[in-house]
């Protein structure tokens, strides 16, 4: 019975991984499972991303974009560096309400010319 689970769940992941890679323009050749546990984590684009079976799903079912996929991953990683809550996958392409980053980085490059001065004093 878990044989026959294992093989199902195995051959389902493979399709919808096929069809991540084929809707990407990928190759298989750059893609691999985290720590071999398929439908976990799934490293693409030359170690730069990690993708989820559920956001890998999400991005086949919805006709996700490979610029919208890097438009939410660039958001991601922007509230990251400011410790703020990220949203998922679905949430985002959905148009859920987003954080305006043009005050924060307008602080962070004053705060960075800042430092800049007062180290050009010693």
């Amino acid at each position: 019975m878990i044989e026959t689970l294992r093989h199902d769940f195995e051959k389902a992941v493979a399709g919808y991984v096929a069809a991540f890679l084929k809707q990407f323009d990928l190759s298989e050749h750059y893609c691999y499972w985290v720590g071999y546990r398929i439908g976990v984590d799934l490293f693409c684009f030359n170690d730069q991303y990690a993708i989820t079976l559920d956001n890998m799903i999400f991005i086949v079912e919805e006709g996700i974009t490979f610029e919208e996929f890097i438009e939410w991953e660039d958001y991601c990683t922007k509230c990251h560096e400011y410790n703020m809550h990220v949203m998922n996958l679905e949430s985002w392409h959905k148009g859920c309400p987003r954080y305006d980053f043009s005050k924060l980085d307008a602080m962070k490059a004053y705060l960075y010319e800042a430092i800049k001065n007062e180290q050009e004093k010693y």
